[in-house]
């Protein structure tokens, strides 16, 4: 995949999470786009290309979507109200922080998604930090 597409894959997820982040304050745009990229493969996976899912790690199934804005919409909502088993309240509040590496790590306690080598966290802060997705997140 060259430079190119990573980009073009970066922006058109980028610009739906600064526009759901702007009006809901659920997911920080860099870790919406880290989540996508880990979870698409850069939109080479076969539940993308297949299917249009953007955010196959939630744990109610597989949800395409016409646009990229109405996928990032229902992931965002999913995380607003998800929690991780034995978890009495969702932890969206600390996933809403202005700090990535904060939202990245209030996923992995969730385990979301279910990931038993807890590497999650390390593989969205590494993505935000190589790419500059901080950059999208907008205050």
């Amino acid at each position: 995949m060259t430079r190119y597409d990573k980009i073009r894959f970066i922006v058109q997820i980028a610009e739906a999470a600064v526009s759901d982040w702007r009006e809901r304050h659920i997911c920080l745009p860099s870790v919406t786009v880290a989540i996508a990229i880990e979870g698409t493969d850069w939109g080479r996976a076969a539940v993308y290309t297949e299917h249009r899912c953007l955010f196959p790690y939630r744990h109610d199934g597989i949800h395409s979507h016409d646009t990229v804005l109405a996928a990032v919409r229902s992931h965002n909502e999913y995380l607003a109200v998800w929690r991780g088993e034995g978890q009495q309240y969702p932890n969206w509040e600390d996933l809403g922080k202005e700090y990535y590496i904060l939202a990245a790590q209030c996923l992995q306690s969730a385990e979301y998604p279910y990931s038993p080598e807890k590497e999650f966290e390390a593989k969205i802060v590494e993505l935000v930090e190589r790419y500059g997705l901080t950059g999208y997140d907008v205050m």
